[in-house]
């Protein structure tokens, strides 16, 4: 499976600390092997998310890859999604 970053996500990402960014990116590189605990989002079709400590990824499945649409602290990534979902 192939994971496919929106360019915001990539922008969140790199924003982070450098800490942040490993610790994220090596439960980004599990999404491909192994999903643990996900929760689908409510009000949202076939989008996901992953609580990582304090921050959370969000994300759309298919079969073919997984397409990380938000990467944000806990307090702001549900107020980023609606405005970028509606």
């Amino acid at each position: 499976m192939k994971v496919v970053f929106s360019p915001r996500a990539k922008k969140q990402l790199k924003s982070l600390s450098r800490t942040a960014q490993i610790i994220l990116a090596k439960k980004i590189g599990e999404l491909t092997v192994r999903v643990t605990n996900e929760e689908k989002l409510s009000g949202y079709q076939d989008i996901y998310r992953i609580r990582i400590g304090n921050y959370r990824l969000v994300y759309k499945r298919s079969r073919q890859q997984i397409f990380l649409i938000l990467i944000g602290h806990r307090k702001e990534i549900y107020r980023l999604l609606h405005e970028l979902l509606g």
